[in-house]
């Protein structure tokens, strides 16, 4: 379990029965001041510093005027600063606003950001997120009271609190503020007028059930302290991953059994759900999390122009001295598989799709063409296709940059087709003839770029470390980052990187930017 101390703005205790469960009783005076389905008669006293709660300030737990099963009414009130995170339970919280994506409703400063994701604001209870107390949803998820003395009840309180909070802080502060804010104004006057017996439906969940998804976004939560790849927890990409799994599972168990079509077009169809991950909560929660947790994102290094002829350049030097098959292979595939990405701009995961058959079919009359170039065929099912399709890239023998893309295929051609009798399949391949993964060829491709920087040391920056190069980005942006620097038009660029995009239009032309 994570322990940081010292955190400005949590909450420096732990969840307390004092600070979470109802001790005031209203007087009969009160209580006729009140109407449960007019938010703004509310009042209440808050949980934590005493202060009296009405006109639509401070947040209310959604049961304020409903029995829950057999407990008593809950009355649970708190001031929006009040209702806070906990610091002996912290979970991460982005530190700069660089790890921050843009927000959704105007700029955001350092100085606005203090305080983000630690409390709640006024009106969060009814502007946009069902909102439950800690206790109450505890109950709803436990089926059962908090055990005071139990440690892990107590854990649990605080993870609920996260998880409302995220949930809260889905919508920006001033959105919040400025919508209660207006609720206020408009009510205030227009109700005492009016007779509106019920504007809004009556809050409130009288059962011991989770009806948001309470329970999942819990399991969310403790699975994002993990240790991830780059930080000491996971990043958010990697923690929403547990609602997909949940999903599924629902799904199978119940055969969305209360789902009906409700849209249906050419290419998709969707379904009614009740799977609580599909929900507006639980969205609401992932996206508060989300600006909570901020995206590290550590991207490859491109590889320019310049990097890829020295390296080509080792790579020749240690294929001519080379005797055994299985080393001349090697450098072969490497030095192809770095051709191939960068000439036409692919991912990494796409280079292996390369099928030997269509090379074949293709070699001698692309070789014996006006403009002699090898016509690449990727043959596999990408994202978004139903059924596996044969794809075809040029690439120009003659280019300016002299990339010797032809003579490397054609080595591991003739080594795959002559030595090892293959006459399909694909061209990069594991043992047993399926793909290769392009962690296969990681290694040597940096083993050998190391040794390119040791010989070549002015093509690289001062600076440049070869971990931060991989055959999974590397190549691609340095493509497009040379296209950029010889000013290709940005439509052809576009064009070449989003390939797939252009098939899948099936003749119409794919939404790509246009060119002036």
């Amino acid at each position: 379990m994570l322990k940081i101390t010292g955190v400005p703005g949590l909450q420096r205790t732990r969840p307390k029965r004092s600070s979470l469960e109802r001790s005031w009783t209203p007087s009969s005076r009160i209580l006729a001041s009140m109407d449960e389905r007019n938010v703004m008669t509310w009042k209440a006293p808050c949980l934590v510093c005493g202060k009296m709660n009405k006109d639509g300030r401070g947040i209310f737990c959604h049961n304020f005027f409903t029995n829950k099963s057999s407990f008593p009414l809950c009355r649970a009130a708190y001031c929006g600063g009040c209702y806070r995170a906990y610091e002996d339970f912290p979970f991460p919280i982005q530190k700069t606003l660089e790890e921050e994506e843009e927000e959704e409703n105007g700029f955001v400063t350092e100085e606005t950001r203090k305080g983000r994701f630690l409390s709640a604001r006024d009106g969060d209870h009814i502007m946009g997120c069902p909102f439950e107390c800690d206790l109450c949803q505890f109950r709803n998820v436990a089926h059962r009271d908090v055990m005071w003395e139990d440690p892990d009840d107590i854990y649990m309180l605080a993870c609920i609190r996260r998880a409302s909070l995220d949930a809260m802080w889905s919508r920006e502060k001033d959105t919040v503020e400025g919508n209660a804010y207006r609720m206020r104004l408009d009510l205030k006057k227009a109700m005492a007028r009016f007779a509106i017996a019920a504007l809004l439906p009556k809050l409130g969940n009288p059962e011991m059930e989770d009806k948001v998804g309470m329970g999942i976004a819990l399991i969310t939560l403790e699975a994002s302290l993990r240790p991830g790849r780059h930080t000491n927890h996971l990043q958010w990409e990697s923690m929403r991953k547990t609602a997909t799994w949940f999903k599924h599972a629902w799904e199978a168990i119940t055969g969305n059994e209360d789902g009906g079509s409700v849209y249906a077009s050419d290419n998709k169809t969707m379904y009614a759900t009740d799977c609580p991950t599909r929900g507006m909560w639980y969205k609401s929660f992932l996206l508060g999390a989300k600006k909570r947790m901020g995206m590290i994102r550590k991207q490859d290094e491109a590889l320019t122009l310049a990097q890829l002829m020295v390296f080509l350049e080792v790579v020749e030097e240690e294929w001519s001295r080379a005797s055994e098959r299985k080393e001349l292979k090697s450098l072969e595939e490497v030095a192809a598989f770095v051709c191939i990405g960068y000439c036409v701009s692919l991912r990494g995961e796409e280079v292996p799709l390369t099928s030997i058959k269509g090379l074949l079919e293709l070699w001698k009359e692309t070789l014996e063409h006006e403009t002699p170039h090898i016509m690449l065929p990727l043959r596999g099912k990408f994202k978004g296709e139903d059924n596996f399709k044969w794809h075809l890239i040029p690439i120009a023998d003659n280019t300016r940059s002299n990339i010797p893309t032809r003579r490397w295929v054609s080595r591991l051609l003739i080594r795959r087709c002559v030595e090892e009798g293959q006459r399909e399949g694909p061209l990069f391949a594991k043992a047993d003839g399926t793909p290769a993964s392009l962690g296969m060829y990681d290694p040597t491709f940096r083993r050998l770029l190391e040794k390119a920087k040791e010989a070549h040391p002015r093509a690289f920056s001062v600076k440049t470390m070869v971990e931060d190069y991989s055959l999974r980005r590397s190549l691609r942006r340095g493509s497009t980052t040379e296209a950029q620097n010889n000013e290709v038009p940005e439509a052809t660029i576009e064009l070449v990187n989003r390939w797939r995009k252009r098939e899948k239009a099936k003749g119409a032309e794919p939404g790509l930017p246009f060119s002036t």
